[in-house]
């Protein structure tokens, strides 16, 4: 968009100051680049799984939302949060009905409601993350400590989503959740869904949020129809999420245009300037 600049008075020596002759057209320049931006409508997005069409993953997603005894609860990092192009998480809410997502660096029992309502019940937490207190679900030698955990008929999962040094750092500042939580974890390995081309984990059997969801709901739900049917519906989500990702990657490298000019942004940007300059001052 262009703008006329009209001249009011002409500028005398004393006026005119070669410093702030890159200021103010910077400044002009700039407003142009505000003005362009606020008039560009938002990309189309599908109304219930929040990605473009090329992206949707509806196809995969159950008709109603899964009501599951176990309650999910996932403490987010908030660098987590800006990776949603390749994140699980916001995936999870769109098939199991009892899931909540918190994000933070750090939480409190007093923050987390799902929290205090499984203490009131006389119950603890279950935070899914090795340790060496760590009671494993599917673990022969532990069976008597994951019977006595299975018991209950409710349970609240708590995950957390982040990387491995993100994940920690949520731990180590949140000492009275974790406290209070019972430390689950899987002996078995699996292979993630995950390319490594896509995204590289720092191990072979790590796993994303959600099939350490899915995997744990196996061995927790009452219900092993219902326990069978989440896990088909979440990892088949996410592989659709994932192929998806894939072709429209391959897609885009294919239109995208043969040769381009190095730093043309910045070039583009340093142009506009040097000519509202010209305007103004010359």
């Amino acid at each position: 968009m262009a703008l006329q600049f009209h001249r009011v008075h002409s500028f005398s020596t004393e006026q005119y100051d070669p410093k702030s002759v890159p200021l103010q057209a910077s400044s002009v320049a700039k407003t142009e680049r505000r003005e362009v931006e606020r008039s560009r409508v938002g990309r189309e997005t599908c109304k219930r799984c929040n990605r473009p069409p090329p992206l949707c993953v509806c196809q995969t997603l159950p008709e109603n939302l899964i009501d599951t005894s176990t309650s999910v609860l996932i403490l987010q990092h908030p660098n987590e949060r800006r990776r949603k192009s390749l994140s699980t998480v916001p995936l999870m809410p769109l098939v199991l009905k009892n899931c909540v997502v918190k994000v933070g660096y750090s939480f409190t029992p007093e923050q987390l409601e799902l929290v205090t309502g499984c203490l009131g019940r006389g119950q603890r937490p279950l935070l899914l993350f090795p340790g060496t207190d760590a009671i494993s679900l599917d673990d022969k030698n532990s069976v008597d400590d994951a019977q006595n955990i299975l018991r209950d008929k409710e349970h609240l999962l708590i995950l957390i989503d982040g990387t491995w040094s993100e994940a920690k750092g949520i731990m180590f500042r949140s000492p009275d959740v974790i406290n209070i939580c019972q430390q689950v974890q899987f002996e078995s390995e699996c292979e993630s869904i995950y390319p490594i081309e896509l995204r590289k984990e720092p191990k072979k059997h790590c796993i994303s949020t959600l099939e350490s969801c899915a995997n744990a709901l196996i061995h927790l739900e009452h219900s092993a129809e219902k326990a069978i049917e989440v896990k088909k519906f979440l990892e088949g989500s996410m592989r659709c999420m994932v192929d998806k990702r894939i072709s429209y990657s391959e897609w885009r490298n294919r239109t995208a245009p043969r040769f381009s000019r190095p730093k043309q942004k910045a070039y583009q940007k340093n142009k506009r300037r040097h000519e509202i300059k010209k305007q103004l001052f010359s």
